[in-house]
């Protein structure tokens, strides 16, 4: 730390079976490279310092470990997925730093007494599996339930959060349920699998290519279940076209903030100036892409956190500013979504909206849902 720069540290899988979602340390790049052009953060420019993890836990602990002890960052942000995070943790929590806006909902992270250097930036999978159970059994109470997972915690907390969630009902709704690893070529078999069960509702548990080949497969073999897409996994430039747009309409998700795809927000101002920064600073980039819309977003969440800083910039007040965010919007935010932190909560949101694929964007429904 110095009087001129904000030093902050990120590992990212620019490369690897998911490097698709690396577009959201490039957002971030970009968003930091205009604020400093801006005159920075009360004065200070922010040096955001990137590595490829390639999406691998053991590569993310040495990245982050030579970030805190080489760069000397103040903080870690925006690390992707539950593995990494998990591989991560015990060092930074040891070290006391900042372990800011990561992007897994591994529900651990919401537990303050356990992990009270953590604010994720996606809502836990215990509030996604709420909305979603809640969802189920007012409009499907019947419903036959097959899941596909990623075989760690990513996959395992997500499905007992979906078990917590149905409560007495899971055992006779859930019908169905089939792993993968990362280093599985495809999941195909387990989509067929899948389909014999007879279920009319799929839990996509999937990250970067192995959501495209599950979403892909079960159109191609004529299995039409009620999707649900983890809100991780619901990227339209991601994963849904690759998938191929036209074969998962009808998909559910969460958000929680506006998609730039959606027409309903083409003159809203905070989607036209987030496109208007796509084109400024990532032209060769689609400025519909949501990940970049979070990358952006997760990016004003901690410019306000280092901006309430002042001048103390040490990691505890860092920690106390990241534990007092309840009330603050970024600009794309959905109506009715604000962030909720508080020194007793991590959890970012306390209301999640429902969202349904219609082939070209996602198109919130209903009311804002509780958590």
């Amino acid at each position: 730390m110095s009087d001129t720069e904000i030093r902050v540290g990120s590992t990212m899988p620019f490369s690897g079976p998911v490097s698709g979602l690396g577009i959201l340390g490039k957002a971030a790049q970009a968003y930091f490279e205009e604020l400093n052009d801006k005159g920075g953060i009360n004065g200070r420019k922010v040096k955001l310092i990137q590595y490829d993890d390639g999406y691998n836990p053991g590569k993310a602990l040495e990245l982050t470990r030579r970030l805190v002890e080489q760069d000397k960052v103040a903080l870690i942000y925006q690390t992707l997925g539950t593995p990494s995070n998990n591989a991560i943790h015990r060092y930074l929590n040891q070290q006391r730093i900042p372990q800011l806006l990561i992007f897994s909902g591994a529900n651990k992270w919401v537990d303050v007494s356990a992990a009270p250097y953590v604010v994720p930036a996606s809502p836990s999978y215990a509030a996604e599996g709420r909305v979603y159970a809640r969802w189920l059994l007012e409009n499907q109470p019947k419903a036959r339930v097959a899941v596909l997972m990623q075989n760690d915690d990513f996959g395992k907390d997500y499905l007992d959060a979906i078990k917590n969630a149905l409560g007495a009902r899971a055992k006779d709704m859930i019908v169905a349920q089939s792993t993968y690893e990362v280093t599985d070529p495809t999941v195909d078999s387990q989509v067929v699998s899948l389909k014999a069960s007879g279920a009319d509702v799929f839990f996509v548990l999937c990250n970067g290519k192995f959501a495209v080949q599950a979403l892909r497969k079960a159109h191609d073999i004529g299995w039409k279940p009620q999707v649900f897409l983890p809100l991780g996994s619901s990227s339209i430039q991601a994963i849904l076209r690759p998938a191929g747009a036209d074969k998962v309409i009808g998909a559910i998700s969460i958000g929680v903030a506006k998609s730039p795809s959606d027409p309903r927000w083409n003159t809203d101002s905070s989607i036209v100036e987030l496109r208007d920064f796509v084109k400024r600073r990532l032209p060769s980039h689609d400025p519909n892409d949501q990940l970049i819309a979070s990358g952006h977003s997760s990016s004003q969440i901690l410019t306000e956190i280092l901006r309430r800083c002042g001048d103390d910039l040490t990691r505890e007040n860092i920690m106390k500013n990241a534990r007092d965010l309840k009330g603050f919007r970024t600009t794309t935010m959905l109506p009715g979504i604000a962030l909720n932190t508080t020194p007793t909560n991590h959890e970012l949101y306390d209301k999640l909206w429902l969202q349904r694929f219609n082939g070209e964007s996602w198109v919130p429904f209903g009311n804002p849902q509780p958590v």
